[in-house]
């Protein structure tokens, strides 16, 4: 049976194979996948609120598109799996799972000090998600906090975000390499 394994302050988590996973390797079966930097490529993005609400789903394929309420339930799975490896960890001030591995994908996350989750689903192994998810997160200040329309917590539906975010992704694959 598949493990999901990460690493955190040298802490080895173990996780049994869940929904998430089989949620994703459906998703990953038929999809159509764009390359970032060359190197990886990315499935999928996730934007989740403080309290566990997806906020903002990209799928980055044409084919094996996951139905919104599958996107709910990985989201939520997701964030609750967060919050009990953050008061699980035997190290005080641990931020929370930053890396799941499975064999057929990795899933990076990186959280901002207000809370909101960003997490990339991407092929295994892949290289600089990190910067990639803290650049989104610069987009996500940059273009939809700063929006006078946007409601903080609801879902975002910014035209200059989507679009700043497709040209991060698709066209300006090495921009965030140096950040």
């Amino acid at each position: 049976m598949p493990r999901w394994q990460t690493v955190k302050h040298g802490i080895i988590y173990k996780l049994s194979q869940t929904m998430i996973q089989t949620q994703i390797r459906s998703q990953i079966a038929s999809h159509s996948l764009i390359s970032v930097l060359g190197m990886a490529a990315i499935y999928s993005l996730y934007i989740i609120n403080k309290s566990g609400g997806l906020i903002y789903y990209k799928d980055y394929g044409s084919a094996g598109r996951m139905d919104t309420n599958d996107s709910l339930r990985v989201a939520s799975l997701w964030h609750s799996m967060h919050a009990i490896s953050q008061q699980l960890s035997p190290v005080s001030g641990c931020s929370g799972i930053e890396l799941l591995q499975a064999d057929t994908f990795d899933l990076h996350c990186f959280q901002s000090l207000t809370g909101t989750k960003f997490f990339v689903v991407c092929e295994p192994g892949a290289q600089h998600m990190e910067n990639l998810l803290k650049f989104v997160y610069e987009l996500y200040t940059d273009y939809v906090l700063k929006n006078p329309f946007y409601e903080m917590e609801m879902p975002i539906r910014c035209e200059l975000f989507d679009i700043n975010l497709t040209q991060a992704v698709q066209k300006d694959r090495v921009a965030f390499l140096g950040r």
